[in-house]
């Protein structure tokens, strides 16, 4: 399937279906414009004559345009909102484009959890721009973001697992089942929910964070719970039953007018000073969730069309505490209906009830967040694989055809295997591939214990945490130089060997060193780890370290062929590197140097 043509033809598409909608609302505006006009001509010529058929006839074509009016009005609503419907939808379909032409500049890229210090997603670009992060997440709620981020980084043992994440006493890959890959793998085909989903998240993630927050901090607020009672409600249907009877006994002259009036103010002002108090500080609390609410209503309702109610009453007591800003209105509704009231007791009710179905809601709509991205990731990679996890003790690894997800369809296939407690020393040129085979073992492995497809055609691994040391880099600003960053990166590798199975992933021990004590301590560190539960890939220049070969050491190798040009073969094989390149690329450098001068 060729997916730039896919989604090239859905934007399309959407396109011409805004421009229709488009031109269909200039018509809507027109007739508004000519039934609004109509209106009040038709009033005008009821103003301007004392023929009374003709000014029954005029009050007849100006309700009849104020009808059109209002008719139209509310198809252009819905019209204008279609329009955004469908704008959100194929700006979802261009950023695939973009994401298909290896441009992931309008997806997230998830540098605030970017952690130098971190056991391995600094080292394997999990996250930062271009990383692994950016492009995979599709999330529209900032705690689908948080969530996969957490997944992400929980192979280093410290991790602590959120509510959105499988728990800490259950193994990642178990809830990460047969069952779940069927669940992903049929939202995958199901393509079209896809994209509605994550339409609600271009223009903005859902802060599901900040919404939790603000309705704790609402349902603290104190108000008395007998205006929740029974009572109080039979005592408020008394009240305005009698209410309105007195009205209409002063229209028909059978009660003194002065009694309704007087009897509407007290009622104002008791409901008033009773409510205003609790409704200031749950509005306060809430009342910023609007937008925002709406948006999780949508994605609500697009999951589950007939269980999403409580969203509509919690956005529908929104609206009740929006409408208190007119005066005029409050004092109308408070006179005729008690509606500060009724207001209250609809957010008790939301508090002993709602509340706890919607932050189950909230949950799920997390949960479907990560689901999305996860489905839509294998939906746009179609050559991964789901991963094989055994309960097999120890560090193993079998993979067949693994590449690395960042090289996409061009990456050269490795087979590799790792066994508990073995080493592999890789050797090979610079530019050779040692590096980038070194990130597909470990980026595809952490891909695999949380739930995603993996890049190969088969991989099969036990459970063990993952530590990685490949990119270290000086800190002038605290005094701290290459080497002794270093030498912090592998005393905390130290540190966290706690008897637990680890893969360890090393590029260059000790780089900012001389030469022979570089090879002296890499020699001292392997034996030292050897000796702990784990097992290790080692990408090293040094080919002296090749010597440590034995039951337990294996050298492997990226060769190279040397001729007019240098060949890369990007293969692993068993063995030591025989060729180098450095001196013979700095020596065409030089000789054209030469050649210029």
């Amino acid at each position: 399937m060729d997916f730039q043509d896919f989604y090239g033809v859905r934007s399309a598409g959407l396109a011409r279906q805004i421009k229709h909608l488009r031109q269909r609302g200039h018509s809507f505006v027109l007739g508004e414009i000519a039934t609004f006009t109509g209106a009040v001509v038709a009033l005008a010529c009821v103003t301007m004559t004392a023929d009374t058929a003709v000014r029954l006839l005029g009050a007849g074509v100006a309700a009849a345009c104020l009808v059109a009016y209002v008719a139209i009005r509310w198809a252009d609503t819905r019209n204008d909102a279609r329009i955004g419907r469908l704008e959100n939808l194929k700006q979802v379909y261009d950023n695939e484009l973009c994401a298909q032409r290896g441009d992931y500049a309008c997806f997230d890229d998830g540098r605030r959890y970017a952690d130098p210090h971190h056991a391995y997603t600094y080292d394997l670009d999990i996250f930062g721009p271009g990383s692994l992060y950016q492009r995979l997440c599709r999330t529209v709620t900032t705690g689908g973001s948080d969530a996969l981020a957490a997944r992400l980084g929980s192979l280093d043992g410290q991790t602590a697992v959120t509510a959105s994440m499988p728990a800490s006493a259950k193994p990642l890959d178990e809830a990460y089942g047969a069952g779940y890959q069927a669940r992903i793998g049929a939202l995958a085909a199901d393509e079209p929910f896809r994209a509605a989903f994550m339409a609600h998240g271009v223009r903005g993630r859902i802060n599901t964070d900040a919404i939790g927050r603000a309705l704790e901090t609402a349902a603290t607020v104190r108000v008395p719970r007998a205006l929740g009672s029974r009572w109080l409600q039979m005592l408020m249907a008394a009240d305005l039953t009698a209410f309105y009877v007195c009205i209409v006994l002063a229209v028909l002259g059978r009660a003194n007018g002065l009694v309704p009036l007087w009897w509407g103010m007290l009622q104002f002002f008791v409901v008033y000073l009773l409510c205003m108090r609790p409704l200031r500080e749950v509005g306060k609390a809430v009342n910023w969730l609007h937008g925002q609410l709406r948006q999780l209503v949508d994605v609500a309702r697009l999951m589950d069309e007939g269980r999403a109610d409580v969203f509509a009453r919690l956005s529908a007591l929104l609206d009740g505490l929006d409408k208190r800003g007119n005066i005029m209105g409050l004092v109308l509704v408070d006179v005729l209906g008690l509606y500060d009231l009724l207001l209250l007791r609809r957010f008790l009710r939301w508090v002993e009830t709602d509340r706890w179905e919607m932050e189950a809601w909230m949950a799920r709509v997390v949960q479907m967040d990560q689901d999305v991205t996860v489905a839509t990731f294998l939906y746009n990679h179609p050559a991964t694989c789901w991963p094989e996890v055994t309960g097999e003790p120890g560090v193993r690894m079998e993979a067949e055809g693994l590449y690395h997800p960042f090289l996409g369809e061009r990456a050269v296939r490795n087979d590799f295997r790792i066994d508990d407690r073995h080493f592999y020393i890789i050797t090979g040129a610079n530019m050779a591939g040692k590096s980038t085979f070194l990130r597909a073992v470990g980026v595809n492995y952490v891909l695999g214990r949380v739930g995603m497809p993996v890049f190969a055609r088969r991989l099969r691994v036990s459970r063990f945490r993952l530590f990685s040391s490949m990119r270290t880099s000086d800190d002038l600003a605290h005094g701290i130089s290459y080497f002794n960053a270093e030498l912090l990166r592998l005393q905390q590798l130290k540190d966290c060997l706690r008897g637990e199975p680890t893969l360890l992933i090393l590029d260059e021990i000790l780089k900012g060193t001389n030469s022979l004590d570089k090879l002296n301590g890499s020699r001292m560190f392997l034996d030292y780890v050897s000796r702990q539960p784990v097992s290790g890939i080692v990408a090293t220049h040094d080919l002296e370290l090749s010597k440590l070969e034995s039951a337990r050491f294996h050298n492997y190798c990226f060769e190279i062929d040397l001729g007019t040009r240098v060949t890369y073969s990007y293969r692993i094989t068993p063995g030591v590197a025989r060729n180098q390149n450095a001196t013979f690329l700095l020596r065409q450098i030089l000789g054209e140097a030469e050649a210029g001068a």
